[in-house]
Formats: C-alpha cells, sequence, structure tokens
C-alpha cells in the first residue's frame, strides 16, 4: 500500500508478509505525483530508504544517486531536494512519527470492496 501527500517528494509503503505479517516501510524518494486522466503520474528519483518493522532504516541506492547527481543527469537543485527530503523522513522515522507511528502495519482493505477495473487506455504511452 502506498501513502502519498500531495506535494511531497516520497512515497511511502507499507509491506506485508503472508498471512499479514508487517515487513516494513519502504521510502521512494520521488517528484510530487500529478494527477491525470487515468490516475496519477510519478518519477522515481533514485534513492531509497528502507524501514524495518523495529524502525532501523538504511540506504538503498545511495551509489547509484550519488552517481548519478555526479554525471549531472538531474539538475543541482533536484538532487538537493532529494537529500532534503530524504532527511525530512528519516527524522520522522526515528522519532516515530506518522506515518510510522499509526496504525498502517495492522491495516488491512475491506474484504467487501470490489476489484478495482483499470480504464481504457490506462497502458497507452505517455510520450
Amino acid at each position: 500500500m502506498w501513502i502519498l501527500h500531495p506535494g511531497d517528494w516520497h512515497a511511502i509503503w507499507v509491506s506485508w508478509k503472508e498471512p499479514g505479517v508487517h515487513l516494513g516501510w519502504y521510502v521512494d524518494l520521488q517528484r510530487p505525483f500529478r494527477r491525470t486522466d487515468i490516475g496519477i503520474e510519478a518519477m522515481d528519483l533514485i534513492l531509497d530508504v528502507v524501514v524495518e518493522p523495529d524502525m532501523s532504516w538504511r540506504w538503498k541506492d545511495n551509489d547509484e544517486f550519488d552517481e548519478t547527481v555526479g554525471r549531472e543527469i538531474f539538475e543541482r537543485p533536484t538532487s538537493e531536494r532529494v537529500r532534503q527530503e530524504a532527511a525530512t523522513v528519516i527524522q520522522r522515522i526515528e522519532q516515530v512519527a506518522p506515518p510510522f507511528s499509526e496504525h498502517w502495519p495492522s491495516w488491512r482493505p475491506n474484504t467487501e470492496w470490489p476489484t478495482p477495473v483499470l480504464p481504457k487506455g490506462w497502458d497507452d504511452s505517455c510520450l
């Protein structure tokens, strides 16, 4: 499950093992999502943070992010914004602040919810 807030430069994924044991959290650093006619669009910015159920955390793809920055694939303001967002999220992890302090690890979808149907054209190229 994803936790997204408008304007955030990250998405937080909550993950479970079967049969519902909390696996941990995954913080995907990305451009703020934008709504489209068929859903949402986001752009991954390489750097991620993996968070265990005990709230210990580790970088994922830190070297790849640094290499991308070194090659100037991202403009300096973008790379600085990603690092700033990561620092803010890590502070929330270490303080066990929302959403990490909330009920998400025990949340389950309502079994009566219908299975979503993808809209026509969902797989058309955006290019």
